[in-house]
This record gives structure tokens, sequence and C-alpha cells, in this order.
């Protein structure tokens, strides 16, 4: 448990330390020695956003102009929240801890570890507890903290206190690090208004950069990181944890609670991504003809350089057995892994999914199930409870998937069997329950197809197969409006899925974009003139089928869109996708009137809707 300063022996930061090179509480990149304690960072001088000047206002301005910084974070936060529109961010260089810094670090080529081999951003921030002063101190560098727990033994070393992005990532926004020249402490915030404020009026901060990236609003994935401000020392303090924050307000009533600072990544937390679709390197068009041909093909290149096929390497599917335990003692110790058979885990979303048997057990793979939800004989929700009163895995949060999760283990390559990587789902049926209803007509849900790679809708009362899957589902603000370059659109013109790490525009092809809302009517294309499309506005491409289909919102109908993020956009209307259907004159497309997905002949004309280029 993280150490808790007590009334007698409040948070004394590491000005008072004197002992290394110690970042203050908050978290961020690590330093040298002499650059974090009772000076302003070497790194500072680079940067021209500070003020030059040390001398600190009066205590009471300060104090004034602090509390109005608080205000200020406050109050964005909440306007990020209202609106989902994020305020441009300042640009100032990456720290140490960040990735791409072209400043001095202490880890010049960092190493994968343990803690963030899961998910390719994610940074851990390191806590530690000094016994002689009670000062709690945090470091993103591996190679500081290791220095520290072998060099300083009363510096007791806590664990990850929590964990931040090392690297941008769509809708992360950057966390500014300032360091106090007069008490050699940093103060973190992810707050532009903020930022300004205190680069305005308050010189004894200096502005060193950017820490990492962390998020604005809440979310899956996400933890509130929770801001205290000690008036006598001019300090701030941060935890994740919210039964420290409880304890301290209780205890501590010189540390005044200033709310949530932003929200920062939970442990299990996945780079946002949507798996590939299998979709092979020699599976791409060129004009004239419905063979699919090797992707580098010039003809091929000239007609979309960003087909499906061409992005092979970008989030490919990759599954991995689940680790059950260890046999012998370390460090002669080895791991064990369930069977695939019981259980597999996505390494690009981090979902684990319940395995298939060819057994006589509730898991084989050919035993069929309706899907009332009511726990009756021969539901899904009895393979629910069964799974989770056996601890399937060790695991006893196994629910049926959503249909945008079956789709994400969907493979689109093959021509015949089962359209999935059959090595690592072995005794996989043709369709799938998830746990969407269907509002075309009573009682009707939806189901996954495997055979060829769509989706449908039936009765519940039907008998089909379920596939179960733990992992948190998504909740929280899913889009942010931004701006991106796209001929002559103005301003929040697409918007952010933080659910999928993917920008959209918000028009369909044909479409104005007023400011506020998408006029006309979308035109319509042939496959063909599709990828063409796609291919001639620079800095867009046209989405592959998961990364279309993870835009609808089956909980809606006419469109199967979020309206404020795609306003204007009709009753929903036939979408193509980049992604062929091999063996076939068809392409992959989506229906938004309901959220259907399936394929169509690709002389036909349907609407086509953007995605910015990267990733």
């Amino acid at each position: 448990m993280p150490t808790i300063p007590d009334k007698k022996t409040a948070l004394v930061w590491l000005a008072a330390l004197g002992v290394a090179a110690l970042t203050a509480c908050g978290g961020g990149g690590g330093g040298s020695a002499t650059d974090s304690v009772g000076k302003a960072s070497t790194e500072t001088r680079a940067v021209s956003d500070p003020m030059e000047t040390t001398a600190a206002p009066p205590l009471a301005n300060a104090l004034a102009l602090q509390e109005e910084g608080a205000r200020l974070n406050t109050a964005e936060l909440e306007a990020i929240a209202k609106t989902g529109v994020l305020p441009k961010p300042f640009d100032g260089p990456l720290l140490s801890g960040a990735a791409g810094s072209t400043k001095a670090t202490l880890d010049p080529a960092p190493g994968v570890n343990a803690e963030t081999k899961s998910a390719a951003s994610r940074t851990a921030v390191y806590r530690f507890f000094n016994s002689q002063t009670s000062a709690h101190f945090f470091t993103t560098s591996v190679t500081e903290r290791d220095n520290v727990r072998a060099t300083l033994p009363h510096m007791a070393y806590e664990g990850p206190a929590f964990y931040a992005s090392g690297t941008t990532v769509p809708g992360l926004s950057p966390v500014h690090r300032f360091n106090n020249n007069q008490t050699g402490v940093h103060f973190y915030t992810i707050s532009e208004t903020e930022r300004a404020h205190i680069a305005a009026t308050m010189p004894e901060f200096v502005y060193e950069g950017i820490a990492y990236y962390a998020s604005t609003l809440a979310g899956t994935g996400y933890t509130p990181l929770y801001r205290f401000f000690v008036s006598d020392k001019r300090f701030h303090f941060y935890t994740a944890s919210q039964s420290e924050r409880d304890n301290i307000i209780a205890t501590l009533p010189q540390y005044s609670y200033e709310g949530v600072g932003y929200y920062v990544l939970s442990n299990d937390w996945q780079t946002p991504a949507v798996p590939h679709t299998g979709i092979s390197f020699g599976q791409c068009y060129q004009p004239g003809g419905n063979t699919l041909v090797p992707c580098d093909t010039p003809a091929a290149r000239e007609l979309n350089a960003d087909q499906d096929g061409r992005r092979t390497g970008v989030n490919s599917m990759s599954y991995s057995q689940v680790l059950s335990g260890y046999v012998g003692t370390f460090p002669f110790s080895f791991p064990l892994y369930y069977p695939k058979t019981d259980c597999v885990r996505d390494d690009v979303t981090g979902l684990i999914w319940e395995g298939k048997t060819d057994t006589f057990t509730l898991h084989n793979g050919l035993i069929t199930f309706t899907n009332f939800g009511d726990g009756r004989a021969g539901d899904a929700s009895q393979l629910v409870s069964h799974a989770n009163d056996n601890a399937l895995c060790g695991f006893t949060d196994w629910r049926l998937p959503s249909v945008e999760e079956l789709h994400g283990i969907v493979d689109h390559r093959p021509t015949s069997g089962p359209r999935i990587r059959v090595v690592d789902f072995p005794n996989t049926a043709n369709y799938y329950w998830s746990n969407e209803a269907y509002g075309g007509f009573e009682n009707g849900a939806w189901v996954a197809g495997f055979a060829g790679g769509g989706d449908d809708a039936t009765t519940r009362d039907m008998r089909i197969s379920a596939r179960l899957v733990r992992g948190e589902a998504w909740s929280g603000t899913r889009y942010i409006v931004t701006s991106a370059t796209y001929l002559s659109d103005g301003a929040n013109n697409a918007v952010i899925d933080r659910k999928t790490g993917l920008t959209w525009r918000r028009c369909l092809e044909g479409q104005f974009w007023t400011g506020s809302n998408c006029i006309g009517a979308a035109t319509p294309f042939t496959h063909v003139n599709a990828l063409h499309r796609g291919h001639n506005i620079a800095g867009w491409r046209l989405p592959n089928i998961k990364e279309l289909s993870s835009l609808a919102d089956r909980s809606r109908q006419i469109p199967a869109l979020d309206p404020d993020a795609f306003p204007g956009l009709g009753g929903g209307v036939d979408t193509w996708s980049s992604t062929p259907v091999p063996g076939t004159a068809n392409a992959a497309y989506v229906g938004f009137a309901v959220g259907i997905t399936g394929n169509y002949v690709r002389s036909g004309a349907l609407a086509a809707h953007l995605v910015l280029a990267s990733p």
C-alpha cells in the first residue's frame, strides 16, 4: 500500500532532499541531480515560452494566481466534456520519458519492460517514499528508478503510481511541466489555459516542455489523477488512488483538494487500435477488373497506395496464449499457459476470448444457444454463468461480445472455410451471438458471421453459437471534435474516435461542411472510383471494413451513427470500404441505416467516407 503522509509529517518535496536526480511529485521525465532541486532545468533554456525573470509575486498574490490556475483547469475540463472540442495544444519540446525528445534523456535507448509491453505507448510513472522526510518521488525513467533502488536505501519503492503515454496518441493531450526555481518542485498541467496563465503571471515557474500525454476526458481505460495544493509549502501533490485521496482529505487539512487534474492510463489500457482485416499484400485491386494482384504492382499503387492489402503491417492481427502460472522456483521457474481451446488473447485490443473445444463440455464449438439473457436452460446466459462460476482461465468477468468486438477477430483473407485464424481459434462455428439488441423487430439481436465475414440480425429464440469475451467495454465520451486539412473544409470538420484512435471526416464525399453541419447529397461511387477518390485527397484514405464498421452505433437506426459526431448524414447510406472479398467481384461495405456489414458488387454505386491516412 502507498505510504500516506500524516498530520505530523506532511509531504516535503525534493527541494529538502538534495540527494539524487529526483523529479517532484506529479510524475514526468527524469532529470539530473542538479536540474531538479533548487534551480531550473537546463532544458528550459531552449524554450521561448517561459518568463526569464525568477522574482516571485507576494505570497497573497501568488496564492490567488494559483487558485485562478486551478479554476481554469477545472473549467477547461468541464468545457471539453460538454462540447467535445479540444483546445489547440502548445507546441512544447518533448522531455525525457516522452518519445521523440531531442533533449538529453536518462533512457537513450529504452527497452520494453513488463509494465509497457502490453501497450506500445504506455509508460509507467514510478513512485518512491522517502522514510527520512515523508516525501514522495516520481519518475518515468527506468534507469533512474533502478539507480535509486540500488543506491538509496531510505527510498522505499512503491511501484508504478500510474501510467501515462510516452508518445502522442489521437485523443490524448500533452501534459506540460513547469519547474518552480524557488522550491525546485515541478508542476504539471494538461490545461492549455492554465499553462498560458502560469507562463504569463508566475515568473518563478519556468516552462520545460511536455512530460507525457494523458486525457482530458474520462472513459474506459482512464483513471482520474487527483490534485492537491499545500499553500504554506506552495506545492502540489498528485495521486491516482481514490483511497489515498480520501485519506488526505480526511486527515490533512493543510492539503487543499483541487479536484481532478486530468485522466491517466489505467493498468489495462491499450493503445486505441482496430485490428487489421487479414487481407494480404497480394490482394490489391488495379483498374479494369476484379482480379487481385500484388499491392506493389504499379497499376495498383496508382489506383490507391493505401489499399487494405498495403496496410498489413498496421495493427496486424496477433494472438497469444494466456498465462496460467509458473513452475519451479525463481530464477529457474518457467511460465505455463492455458491452451487456446480454453482462452486466447488478442494482442491488438487486449481482449481475452473464450476458446472452443471438441470435447463434451459447455464450451464445445458445436453447441448452440438462445439469447434471451435470463438464465434459462440452453441460453447463452447459461454459458456466461458457467464460465464465471468456474473462473475460466482465472477470470470471472466473461460476457457476450459486441458486434464490433466480434468483427475484430474476423480474417477476411480466406476464400473458403471460417473467416478466422483457425490456429488461434479452433472449432469455430459460422455465426455467433452478440450482446447487441436489434430494433428492427421484437426480441431481435445481432449476430456476427464467420462464414462470409458479415453480420445479420435474428430473433433471440434462434439457436446460434456463442463465444465469450472478457475486457472492459467502452464507456465515456467517444468522439472529440478536431480540425483536419481537407480541400475547402473549415474548422471542426473531423472527429477523433477515442475508442479506435482513428480520425474521421464528419461528412461523406460530395457533402459540404458548413462549420457545424454536413449539407448536400453524398456522391455515389463505384468501388474503383471510391478507391481512386481516397487516393486523390491528400492525407486521407478509404477505410477498411473493420474501421468503417466501427462507426456503426446499432443502438440507433436511420442512421446507425452518432448524430453529434456526424451531423447531416441523413438516413444512413451504404458506404464502401477498401476491403476486397477474395474470389468474388464484390467488396465489403457497411449499410448505415441499421449498421449492417456485408459485401456488394464493385460495379454498384455507394457512398465513400474517408478517414485520416495515419494511422
